[in-house]
């Protein structure tokens, strides 16, 4: 199962798409279904077409979008594909995921250029570390590597 969806830019909608691909002859068709919580945000279902693949748009209005660590609120949203044939379930399958509206900022300055990261429109630190090989054959370093942490 494949999910592709978009934010808009009020933070206040979510629009996708989520794609089911099924291996074997089995079913004619995939119920979709999104909650939060328990509580039902999307349903839909569509038709398997010649290449075994079903796809249904979906949107969520006003959802509780997904913040880094010390910025906000995790909520993650439980997406379930269910294979059917007639009247019966076959199988079902559930992924979890966040909705935020990511944007890498680089606009000019005295410099060069930004590189920072807005998430649902909160400018947000990220720290990263660096590991470069002191040789091209890392077993020739045995345990004597260096690891180098950088703050952005």
């Amino acid at each position: 199962m494949q999910i592709d969806y978009e934010v808009d830019s009020s933070l206040s909608k979510v629009s996708g798409k989520i794609t089911a691909f099924v291996d074997g002859a089995a079913g004619d068709s995939i119920k979709f279904s999104a909650d939060l919580n328990g509580e039902e945000v999307f349903n839909g279902s569509a038709e398997l077409n010649d290449q075994r693949k079903a796809e249904v748009e979906f949107h969520v209005s006003n959802p509780k979008l997904w913040y880094p660590h010390g910025y906000g609120e995790q909520p993650l949203y439980t997406v379930s594909a269910t294979l059917v044939h007639g009247e019966h379930d076959l199988h079902s399958i559930s992924r979890r995921t966040g909705f935020r509206k990511t944007e890498l900022v680089q606009t000019p300055d005295k410099i060069g250029k930004t590189f920072y990261f807005r998430v649902n429109g909160v400018d947000v630190f990220c720290g990263g570390s660096d590991w470069i090989p002191a040789d091209s054959f890392v077993s020739v370093l045995g345990s004597e590597c260096l690891v180098f942490y950088t703050d952005l």
